[in-house]
């Protein structure tokens, strides 16, 4: 009978704080809003076509926090099936002095990747404009000082330093 009286009161340590879930984005009140991402060492995953219906660019929203930054990287190459993440911007010189660059730019709430070359953007190859990935990193604001030593244009140490596995990759549609 003392046993089932003090059997459910006995507690353990608390154990270590479990990562954070995704998180919900508010809508109006009294309304539903969609669900959202949570940015906090969030790498995102989006493949881009350069058109000329699309300016040669691909937009996307997202809040980013005050002090937070984005490091943007380019599927480059696959090398014994091991993906070679490039980090933007990114120079290509083709042929007959033409030059081609994959750059971004964000505000506080949008982010957006773009090409740019010295020719008209209607000539260079399709190859070169469809089907590309690209990797959005967010980088919480305090990552930088506490990080100061990690190559940025090193993809797999930026994610490892964040603690950011391939299956923690989000893919956007």
């Amino acid at each position: 009978m003392v046993a089932l009286f003090v059997l459910p009161a006995c507690e353990g340590p608390e154990g270590p704080q479990g990562p954070p879930g995704v998180a919900g984005v508010d809508g109006q009140d009294g309304e539903d809003g969609e669900d959202g991402i949570s940015l906090l060492n969030l790498v995102v995953e989006a493949e881009v076509d350069f058109t000329a219906e699309n300016n040669y660019s691909s937009a996307f929203t997202f809040e980013i926090g005050e002090g937070d930054n984005l490091l943007v990287y380019m599927l480059w190459n696959v090398i014994d099936e091991k993906p070679l993440w490039a980090p933007l911007p990114n120079t290509v010189f083709l042929d007959e002095e033409k030059t081609l660059i994959y750059n971004y730019q964000f505000t506080a709430d949008f982010f957006m990747v773009f090409m740019t070359a010295n020719t008209n953007l209607s000539e260079i190859s399709e190859d070169w404009k469809l089907n590309h990935y690209f990797r959005i990193v967010y980088l919480p604001g305090d990552f930088l000082q506490t990080n100061a030593k990690i190559d940025l244009n090193d993809y797999e140490a930026v994610t490892k330093a964040l603690g950011v596995s391939e299956a923690d990759v989000v893919k956007l549609d």
